[in-house]
């Protein structure tokens, strides 16, 4: 655990991402009501707990990188302790160990450690509720019942995908309860979450639909057509996926069956969400399910463990292995600050264009006035950059307006800026033809960003660009557009 923590903290100074910068802007508001209604506004599908722990801790030490990641760190680390303890309990220490290394170098850890989100943050409340659920069966005392039942609802005010971990819960409880099983102590864990969280509900209910139905998830896709036949297969298919796992017999010599706690504890909330991709729109993240994805690590350990001896040691060690080796992939950008710094080396009357909505390279354009009317990317760069550049908005589902509008700034200033979430073919369709020169400054996995300057040979109407009908073709001797 010390050295884990150790790895994720190597980083936790780097600039803040997109995501990033919202929960410090969000998490800084002037008091706690004000996080509370920018948590709902800008991040649906979380509700507030987390920026509001973290509005606390950065009225005390600030809103610098460090103290906004620092609460990940602890979590990630306190998670592998949790497995290790969970692995324990159900299994054995040998397979706790195997699982907790398994877990500690794991993407979905190493990644989130260092962000400042409440993923790191929701995996460890996962899995401490998911231990003191499971000592319930033992141990059915009233502080433990409490206490698993204030775990589970602070996971529903963290994220709404805890309502799938509990779902999974509910199955397995449902499932045990048919075969004449008594689970009072955890049954009434369960629901007393549930109804901590029932204030929340309407909200909760609200932003799910919007997140289902609306603009919000077009990051993931735009929605598609599903045909009837294609619907009843998905949901025929995960139903009886779920009825397998929740209700089919019991195969374990052990009574209170961790096998079965952990596969449906892993796999139900995956399939919920492949199968909402499948029949309605794209929906599923890993994030989304990361505490399954922490309780599947447990899984693997469990069955390897079945090679028994060395077997078991050796097998072990390879996949710790092989995760170790990964890490020098994971992604360590600097992206905003290297923004700043591009676009401070140029004019200060130069304008920097972002694109209306929230929209990345699948995003759907369709609607530039849901989510965030000023540009996603506009928080970020605001965070790095405090030139006086005017920050001007186009829309992107009208690309040939914005066109003209960046040519006639980029004329009228000595050049402009476009960030842009778009791939580079879609990016390009919204800057100027013609005799401008055209130049990626940088690159990230999230945004570019360009500059658009006029080329100064050409006339004002050749750099205004063709109009509807015209040929694109630059003048003779004109550069060509990069």
């Amino acid at each position: 655990m010390v050295l884990a923590g150790t790895l994720y903290a190597v980083h936790i100074g780097r600039g803040l991402g997109a995501s990033e910068a919202y929960t410090a802007m969000v998490a800084t508001q002037t008091s706690y009501s004000a996080v509370s209604v920018a948590a709902l506004r800008f991040d649906p599908g979380k509700p507030p707990l987390y920026p509001l722990l973290l509005h606390g801790l950065t009225t005390i030490f600030g809103d610098s990188e460090i103290v906004l990641r620092a609460p990940s760190v602890i979590c990630s680390t306190i998670a592998i302790g949790l497995v290790w303890a969970l692995g324990s309990e159900m299994f054995g220490p040998a397979v706790g160990f195997a699982a907790a290394a398994f877990w500690a170098l794991s993407p979905l850890t190493v990644i989130y450690a260092g962000v400042a989100r409440m993923y790191a943050m929701l995996m460890a409340l996962a899995l401490a509720q998911l231990l003191t659920m499971w000592q319930l069966a033992f141990k059915p005392t009233a502080g433990r019942m409490v206490l698993c039942a204030a775990l589970g609802a602070a996971m529903l005010y963290t994220h709404l995908g805890s309502l799938l971990f509990l779902g999974a819960e509910g199955a397995i409880l449902a499932g045990q309860s048919l075969r004449g099983e008594r689970n009072r102590a955890r049954w009434t864990a369960l629901i007393v979450s549930l109804a901590l969280f029932a204030p929340f509900l309407p909200i909760a209910a609200s932003q799910v639909r919007e997140l289902v139905f609306g603009h919000w998830v077009d990051w993931i896709g735009p929605a598609h057509p599903v045909s009837l036949v294609r619907k009843t297969c998905v949901i025929v298919g995960a139903g009886a996926i779920a009825a397998a796992l929740s209700f089919g017999p019991r195969l374990e010599a052990d009574e209170h069956e961790p096998i079965r706690w952990c596969a449906t504890l892993a796999i139900l909330p995956i399939v919920a969400l492949i199968a909402g991709s499948l029949a309605v729109r794209p929906m599923f993240s890993a994030r989304y399910v990361a505490p399954s994805l922490s309780v599947l690590a447990l899984l693997l350990a469990r069955l390897l463990a079945f090679l028994r001896g060395r077997a078991f040691g050796l097998s072990a060690f390879g996949v710790a292995c092989f995760l170790f080796f990964l890490l020098p992939s994971y992604p360590r950008s600097d992206t905003w600050r290297d923004f700043a710094r591009q676009v401070s080396k140029g004019s200060p009357r130069e304008p920097v264009f972002f694109e209306s909505g929230y929209v990345d390279s699948t995003a759907s354009e369709t609607n530039p006035e849901m989510g965030f009317p000023q540009g996603f990317f506009r928080v970020p760069f605001d965070r790095y950059f405090s030139g006086p550049n005017p920050r001007l908005v186009i829309d992107p589902s009208a690309p040939q307006a914005d066109g003209r509008v960046i040519a006639n700034a980029a004329i009228a200033n000595g050049g402009a800026w476009l960030v842009s979430g778009l791939k580079d073919a879609k990016a390009r369709a919204e800057m100027p033809t013609g005799c401008f020169k055209i130049e990626k400054k940088t690159h990230s996995d999230y945004a570019d960003l360009y500059h658009i300057a006029p080329i100064a040979h050409c006339s004002q109407s050749d750099s205004l660009g063709p109009r509807r009908g015209q040929p694109t073709t630059a003048p003779a001797g004109a550069a060509p557009v990069s």
